[in-house]
């Protein structure tokens, strides 16, 4: 089998909804005292008032920044008001459905939120409801953050100091090199996409691309994204630029050439994917080294990789998540 992929296979989202629901169940959290990982620690006394023990950055954390890229991929931040015009926030991050067992292994390691199943979209969204679990988010990503999410992220920040007096620090966008941290595994996994390109018309080709691709402008802040995308296009040794769907433009980032194939697979050989993309990228990663060593085109890699092709994205029937094991 390609990838190690191991010998536990869990057949997902085929005839599996009654077990999914009944495997990956909601949990209430005992909030008087939360753990921050890594990051420092809060207090919640019975009258939930809130005290920041300790806090830092934690430059070595894969877990932080990586939570950070899922956020600026895929989360939002939601402020509600109760009935009694008291104000609320919620954090959450949205998954495809078959990347379930991702979202309930973060919940588990996270000890905050829940999970809802949105049958309609082929999603679930891990949800960060309480003020103590909206914390632990704050503090867990913040300092990691490189796009214009950061200004509702900050504004969120400003609310809970204000209701707390906590002093969490507010920080710049993170200008640090993409390559240094797990920021772009989280990214990836929430808005991005390896392919295999495998063409028999006209003249023969074969090809493997990672595809990134988001908005231009965040509608809240009025920011580009651009300055972010240029930096992935950096990291990929690759250009910015603009495609457009339904009339809407969006930035795009393709790493498809020899130099991108060494620079993704440096990259991935030291921070992990988590999703069902990690499966994905183990087909991607066998067809790119034989294209970076030339053997691609013969008979029988052709075969191996016309198979891989048909086995990733959509197409994957078996999934197995032993990779998770490396996600604290």
């Amino acid at each position: 089998m390609v990838g190690g992929f191991g010998n536990f296979f869990v057949p997902l989202l085929i005839g599996a909804k009654e077990y999914l629901i009944s495997f990956f169940y909601i949990i209430k959290e005992d909030s008087k005292i939360v753990n921050i990982l890594s990051k420092g620690s809060i207090s919640i006394n019975k009258c939930n008032q809130v005290k920041i023990v300790s806090y830092h950055k934690n430059e070595s954390s894969v877990l932080n920044a990586y939570l950070a890229g899922l956020f600026e991929g895929d989360g939002h931040i939601v402020i509600t008001k109760k009935e009694s015009s008291i104000r609320k926030i919620v954090i959450g991050i949205t998954f495809n459905l078959k990347d379930l067992p991702l979202c309930n292994h973060l919940k588990l390691i996270l000890g905050d939120g829940y999970i809802r199943i949105k049958d309609k979209e082929n999603a679930c969204v891990l949800i960060f409801h309480t003020d103590n679990g909206v914390i632990k988010i704050i503090n867990l990503i913040n300092g990691y953050l490189r796009s214009p999410k950061l200004y509702k992220f900050n504004l969120t920040i400003d609310y809970f100091n204000e209701k707390y007096s906590l002093g969490i620090p507010k920080y710049d966008v993170d200008r640090s090199n993409i390559r240094d941290n797990s920021w772009f595994a989280g990214f990836v996994d929430a808005d991005g996409g390896f392919y295999i390109r495998y063409s028999d018309k006209k003249k023969f080709r074969i090809a493997c691309e990672l595809r990134i691709e988001q908005r231009i402008i965040d509608t809240l802040s009025g920011l580009s994204y651009e300055h972010m995308f240029s930096e992935i296009a950096e990291l990929l040794g690759s250009k910015l630029e603009i495609s457009t769907h339904n009339g809407k433009k969006y930035f795009l980032v393709r790493g498809s050439n020899r130099k991108s194939l060494k620079l993704i697979l440096n990259y991935y050989n030291n921070f992990s994917l988590y999703s069902s993309k990690y499966l994905d990228y183990n087909n991607w990663n066998f067809a790119a080294k034989l294209l970076l060593e030339n053997k691609a085109y013969s008979v029988n890699n052709r075969k191996i990789i016309y198979d891989l092709k048909h086995g990733m994205n959509n197409k994957r029937m078996q999934f197995n998540w032993n990779h998770l094991e490396s996600l604290r």
